[in-house]
């Protein structure tokens, strides 16, 4: 058992059998029974709870309960955006709703023949920490025994949709809308973050979901997490600083660069198109630095790791009276099978901006 700062997560699944050899209701939560959330600290307003509910009958309702308190309705998918596939959920938690220490998460489900399961979820939870920077992700150092995805949370956080470890890697298990790790601290101002990218195939970009028109890998910076709306788990994803997205042509001939920063603001390239070839590696890096009181400029590249990285930038955008001042990074796959690789994030110095 580990004792100190961040969160546990340990599941019991208690399922009313009614007679039957087997569960008619199964609620698996991705990522295992154990998962730490608050070490090395907090990229995001909430914690995500990321699982899968499923029935020989069709399901009438799920829900959960924090620490006792009534139950509230989880949504399921799949809903052409943060849920993907029949069945899936997301218990989104504010951390402020978090006790301190160790809490009770109670999900619920019950079918239309009522049938019904519970799974409870012990949470241990501190806010003391905060990301350091620099920082520096190695997937092998990341794999661990807790979950049959062989991901560590202390490492990076896996805030939407199945990821893998695999050859040193991190990828998608179920390409789909917004694929997103988070690595950071709401505390995070100017700074680059460098990975590589492989692609293996992408979703035809088509209007509406999932793909709303685009597919694209990307690096968002100054995250502060997914704003309040109507919706369950939400999906507001501004005020940000910017998605820095590299968009996936539908032939891979014609891929390019765009930034956005929400409500209809965007920077993009319309000169540089380029051709991604599937199954080789790839360099990027993005950067954000705070040039003066009211705005801030957003960098962007990708390039061949077989040629000398270039001296500029492929895109940069400049984003005047700054929402978002701080906040942490993202990587995003949008309707697009990849692979990440190891992550750095370094701090700007003067002399760098």
């Amino acid at each position: 058992m580990r004792t100190g700062h961040g969160i546990w997560i340990s599941a019991i699944l208690i399922a009313s059998l009614t007679g039957c050899s087997e569960r008619p209701i199964i609620i698996d939560v991705w990522y295992g029974d154990s998962q730490v959330f608050g070490i090395p600290g907090n990229p995001q307003r909430a914690i995500n709870i990321l699982g899968n509910v499923r029935g020989k009958q069709p399901l009438r309702k799920l829900e959960y309960s924090l620490n006792g308190a009534d139950f509230r309705a989880l949504s399921l998918g799949s809903d052409g955006r943060r849920l993907a596939r029949e069945g899936d959920f997301n218990v989104e938690i504010c951390r402020h709703l978090l006790r301190e220490g160790r809490n009770v998460l109670l999900i619920r489900a019950l079918d239309e023949t009522g049938n019904n399961a519970k799974k409870r979820v012990g949470i241990r939870y501190s806010r003391q920490e905060s990301w350091p920077l620099p920082y520096h992700v190695d997937w092998l150092s990341s794999v661990t025994a807790f979950n049959p995805y062989g991901l560590d949370q202390r490492k990076v956080y896996l805030m939407d949709g199945k990821w893998r470890t695999e050859n040193g890697r991190i990828r998608t298990v179920e390409p789909y809308y917004d694929r997103i790790l988070a690595l950071g601290d709401s505390t995070w101002k100017d700074y680059e973050v460098r990975t590589d990218v492989i692609f293996y195939g992408n979703s035809e970009p088509m209007p509406g979901p999932p793909t709303f028109g685009v597919a694209h890998v990307a690096i968002a910076l100054r995250w502060p997490g997914h704003d309040k709306d109507d919706n369950q788990p939400h999906v507001k994803w501004y005020p940000l600083g910017a998605t820095c997205e590299f968009m996936i042509s539908a032939g891979r001939d014609s891929c390019r660069w765009r930034m956005l920063y929400g409500r209809g603001m965007r920077t993009e390239d319309t000169e540089q198109h380029r051709r991604i070839e599937l199954g080789k590696r790839y360099q990027m890096a993005a950067r954000v630095e705070t040039l003066g009181a009211c705005t801030s400029r957003y960098s962007a590249k990708l390039w061949d790791p077989d040629r000398q990285e270039p001296d500029g930038w492929d895109l940069v955008g400049l984003k005047d009276h700054e929402t978002c001042p701080t906040g942490s990074a993202l990587l995003l796959s949008h309707n697009t099978d990849v692979s990440f690789g190891n992550v750095s994030v370094s701090p700007l110095t003067t002399n760098e901006r």
